[in-house]
């Protein structure tokens, strides 16, 4: 395969590699560069997401740009009167489209990857100054989380607010997916979703599997539980909270040993401070993969959400038990009593953990076949062929 120049406009930096977005974003840039191409990198920086280039190759150019895309009251109530996403404005920035500019006033790219919706705010400048190959990442369909959102939330101005906000995402998405020249979906699920509002070539490319997951040893003994994840990211909180308030006081009443473990970055003060029998919270975690090997079942009470959910790839790929609800493993076509447990509801879940407890095998068994099905699906070679075909 002849080698292309290419240009990644993404949302955030690769590395370090602390979500599954930040996942998704260095091993599609990894796999670039071990096919040979030439990969120019432009990403935004915030407070939130700050940039480490981990990779040293000399057929990568890599900048990072610093944005502030913090949420603000004043600009949020002022969009009420706009017809534009204020959850994508805030990815518009002057600063980042100069850049872009120079970039490509300098450059000429046989093809250039949009990771995210967050990043279609750049199109017009691309198709004024490149006449390259167009892809999309996308990494979910954005506007499902927040009508998911919306849908949960009690407030009632927020749910209106959220509702409209939804509106308007789904009215730019949807019109991106029908620009663009070829689309890049996480999953399965969101591929087929696209496909149905669209013409546009789509295609899956899905996560992979890498080596560090399969050079940690599995020391979990006892049954216990935790939840490993971004904390600033509001359908965790939610979930978490709702753990904690709903389901497992009622686990603990039933299972005296039962334990909760509890880490992330970004960790809320009150998840900090809270007292709760049973309840740990190791807050950020040096090592995210060591902290999943010490602990038995992974709990994802996720309600919000599409594409596919990092943590659960790397919980099956060390051989964990995982406990999720439907929307957590959208897009991974796992077996409910095989390789998964999947609960819904309040009542699923203490059944669930529950039985955990009392079948510490069965919790084994599922683990392993867990391993099974991610070392089979989630191969490196099977994604990375993929991706040689569409770019």
């Amino acid at each position: 395969m002849a080698s292309k120049k290419i240009l990644i406009i993404s949302h955030k930096p690769p590395y370090p590699k602390v979500d599954g977005g930040s996942i998704a974003i260095a091993q599609i840039l990894e796999a670039l560069l071990e096919q040979g191409h030439y990969v120019t990198f432009l990403c935004m920086e915030t407070d939130k997401h700050p940039s480490q280039n981990k990779l040293i190759n000399t057929n990568l150019s890599f900048k990072a740009i610093y944005v502030n895309t913090q949420l603000k009251i004043a600009s949020a109530l002022s969009n009420i009167l706009s017809k534009q996403s204020y959850i994508l404005s805030r990815f518009n920035q002057n600063v980042f489209r100069e850049a872009l500019k120079k970039i490509l006033n300098n450059n000429t790219f046989d093809t250039i990857i949009f990771e995210s919706l967050f990043t279609s705010a750049y199109l017009d400048i691309v198709n004024e100054f490149s006449s390259a190959k167009k892809l999309y990442r996308a990494h979910n369909i954005e506007h499902h989380i927040w009508l998911e959102q919306s849908n949960q939330n009690t407030n009632i101005i927020k749910k209106w607010y959220l509702k409209s906000q939804a509106k308007r995402l789904k009215n730019e998405e949807v019109k991106f997916w029908n620009t663009i020249e070829a689309i890049l979906s996480i999953s399965e699920t969101d591929c087929t979703h696209i496909k149905n509002y669209c013409p546009t070539e789509t295609h899956t490319l899905g996560l992979y599997i890498e080596n560090r997951h399969l050079e940690h040893n599995n020391q979990s003994t006892k049954v216990d539980f935790f939840h490993l994840g971004a904390m600033d990211w509001l359908p965790n909180q939610d979930g978490i909270n709702w753990i904690l308030n709903n389901v497992f006081p009622k686990v603990k009443q039933l299972e005296k040993s039962a334990e909760i473990h509890l880490a992330g970055r970004a960790m809320p003060k009150k998840l900090i401070s809270r007292r709760q029998d049973g309840y740990y919270n190791h807050n950020e975690v040096n090592n995210a993969l060591d902290f999943i090997s010490k602990h038995k079942v992974m709990l994802v009470p996720l309600f919000s959400g599409s594409g596919i959910r990092v943590k659960i790839m790397e919980g099956m790929a060390l051989g964990k038990c995982i406990i999720s609800t439907s929307i957590g493993v959208k897009g991974i076509n796992c077996s409910n009593n095989k390789n998964i447990l999947i609960a819904n509801t309040e009542n699923e879940f203490i059944e669930a953990m529950c039985f955990c407890i009392q079948n510490p095998d069965k919790v084994n068994a599922i683990g392993d076949e867990a391993k099974k099905y991610a070392l089979e699906k989630f191969s490196k070679n099977h994604i990375t062929n993929e991706l040689k075909k569409v770019i």
